[in-house]
């Protein structure tokens, strides 16, 4: 009889002492709308793998389980282990709450929550996580919620397994009633619909610009916004719900393939912004390594999608969560060097990579374990590329503005160089057309004359000569004596006598009154020049002039001309007509008179128009007076 009733008691009592025996003190639910399980739970690391409820059960009654830290978020960091959060409630109302237990973080391999009654029955609330299609969680939402109905009074104790095996465990938890726990997605999924936005606006802005202007720049950082894109998605749990929610397991890797992709991308979009190359920086060929290296861990993740062991997973958590770290820091470095080497436009690429900067670490350090709190909301890391994205996108536009400015320096160098080389061409030119001009009327033309007298000191003795001698005499006379003519003509025409003493306007009235007097063209000449010219714009207007007197006199088969210069305050007017044959200036563009004429004009910043037809041709020359 003794014994029957000990066992009575035992079986009754046993449960309660399971139930309560490490409580401290339960969550107390009221008509608060949320309640804390950091000041109330507990929990236990199973480093073997192989604990049951019932093992929990036991543990908690012998009070092995290690208290939670009130106010923080139960964060492990990379664990190779099974954890167990045990946690007592109380409803203290008069009637049955609704609630909701929420794990915020949207990553769990498995997860399953257990509920134990006073009596010491078991319920189990459904087993879980990202390893599992998406239809099958117990609320269909992008973090794990389990609804909870505690009636009046009730006492229980919730154990809840969870398995982050190879990741990092980073678990903020809640419990509150269900309008509420719902109702706080509504803020959050808003705040995150912006900074989506924010994304995709600025990758939709850099792809526009990459299709505009054909820089590689806004196509590479086009991807690495994409990539972060998916990355922020998949670690909030949004790309598993909206995109692939039957393939479970997918966003572990696809999270290390796109944080790998981004790395290297944003060393690519670093060298392209600070124009890093061999020539400039010492850490070029690093740089190219690394960001090599970063591009070839993205293979990793889909090779382990097949087949994976603990031990890779462990090797390539650390190996991204280093990289991360190490691709701002190298980034910084760059940056600095380009900085120091006197590129100024690197203080917009530092100042957004130092934004970055703040939220990677925020976020590295939460996800190692060493910290657990996040510096803003939602995170740190969103917050960061948020800030870095929209900061670069407008260093992309005063990148355009700083190279425009070096570009109109640039070309307004070489413009400068083209007119120094030009002016170089033609004062060499004049210069050795004096020079020949010299030579031919010193050297050739005395020459020429002493060989006429020489000729003709035998005059006397032509009266010997047979007539045919004598005809060959005359002949030859004559032949020195055009020979003199021509060559006073070259060396005038290259050039002129006392050009720089006569100047541009009475050097052409005495060509004018020459060609008048022998030629079969009558020549006017109208002038009005107020102003004085540079001798190199007088020698060259000389040279265009006299090149449309030679195509007229040539090729116009015309009676009359007439050749009018004229000066206004900012320009030269040069105008050529003749009442002669005409010809096409589209076809005869390319002949050795017009070709000189062009050339001169475009030397001296001018414009040229022809009108030609079968009753003459105008030329129009305006030249700009600099």
């Amino acid at each position: 009889m003794n014994k029957k009733l000990f066992k009575l008691i035992l079986i009754l009592f046993l449960p309660i002492k399971f139930c309560f025996a490490q409580t401290g003190h339960p969550i107390l639910i009221d008509t608060a709308k949320k309640f804390s399980i950091s000041k109330h739970g507990y929990f236990y690391e199973d480093k073997n793998l192989n604990l049951s409820i019932d093992s929990l059960i036991n543990y908690k009654a012998a009070n092995k389980l290690i208290p939670l830290t009130p106010g923080k978020v139960f964060s492990k960091g990379y664990t190779e282990s099974y954890y167990w959060i045990a946690f007592d409630v109380e409803n203290t109302l008069d009637q049955a709450v609704h609630l909701m237990f929420k794990e915020h973080s949207s990553g769990i391999n498995q997860l399953q929550l257990y509920k134990l009654d006073h009596l010491g029955k078991i319920y189990p609330f459904g087993l879980t996580g990202d390893h599992f299609p998406f239809k099958q969680r117990p609320y269909r939402n992008r973090s794990f919620i389990y609804p909870i109905i505690l009636m009046a009074h009730e006492k229980a104790t919730f154990f809840l397994w969870a398995d982050k095996r190879g990741q990092n465990l980073y678990m903020p938890m809640s419990i509150g009633r269900d309008v509420d726990i719902v109702q706080a997605e509504i803020p959050l999924h808003t705040l995150f619909g912006f900074y989506t936005g924010v994304f995709v606006f600025a990758m939709i802005f850099n792809l526009l610009l990459f299709v505009s202007v054909k820089d590689n720049i806004h196509l590479y950082y086009a991807i690495y916004i994409f990539c972060m894109l998916i990355f922020i998605l998949e670690e909030e749990g949004l790309a598993f719900q909206w995109v692939y929610p039957n393939f479970p397991g997918l966003q572990d890797y696809m999270r290390l393939i796109m944080a790998s992709l981004s790395c290297g991308l944003l060393i690519q979009v670093m060298q392209l912004f600070v124009d890093q190359n061999e020539s400039n920086s010492r850490m070029f060929r690093f740089t190219n390594y690394y960001k090599r290296f970063c591009w070839s861990m993205a293979i990793i993740p889909v090779l382990m999608r097949f087949k994976s062991f603990i031990i890779l997973e462990k090797i390539v958590f650390y190996i991204n969560n280093f990289l991360a770290l190490l691709t701002v820091i190298v980034i910084i470095i760059c940056v600095v060097e380009r900085i120091k080497a006197g590129y100024k436009l690197g203080w917009y690429y530092f100042i957004a990579t130092v934004m970055l900067l703040f939220g990677v670490f925020n976020y590295i350090f939460n996800t190692l374990g060493i910290t657990n709190f996040n510096l803003l909301k939602p995170n740190g890391l969103v917050v960061g590329l948020t800030a870095e994205i929209i900061f670069l996108s407008f260093a992309l536009t005063q990148r355009y503005n700083f190279l425009k400015k070096e570009k109109e320096i640039l070309l307004e160098e070489k413009s400068k160089h083209q007119v120094d080389l030009a002016d170089g061409i033609f004062n060499a030119q004049e210069d050795e057309r004096t020079r020949l001009a010299r030579d031919l009327h010193d050297d050739l033309g005395g020459t020429l004359s002493i060989i006429k007298l020489n000729i003709t000191a035998f005059q006397h003795k032509v009266l010997q000569l047979t007539a045919g001698e004598q005809v060959f005499y005359d002949r030859t006379i004559g032949m020195i004596e055009k020979a003199c003519f021509d060559l006073r003509e070259i060396s005038h025409n290259l050039m002129p006598k006392n050009f720089e003493q006569s100047g541009l306007i009475e050097t052409l009235k005495e060509h004018f009154i020459t060609l008048n007097q022998s030629g079969k063209i009558k020549f006017d000449f109208v002038f009005q020049v107020d102003q004085p010219m540079e001798s190199t714009m007088e020698i060259t207007i000389y040279r265009i002039i006299n090149e449309l007197i030679n195509n007229i006199i040539r090729h116009s088969c015309a009676s009359k001309a007439t050749i009018q210069i004229l000066s206004f305050n900012e320009r030269i007017n040069i105008m050529a007509e003749d009442n002669g044959i005409g010809f096409n200036p589209d076809r005869d563009k390319k002949g050795l008179g017009i070709q000189n004429i062009l050339s001169r004009v475009k030397y001296l910043n001018g414009k040229i128009q022809i009108d030609s037809n079968q009753n003459g041709t105008t030329t129009t020359i305006d030249i700009p007076i600099k």
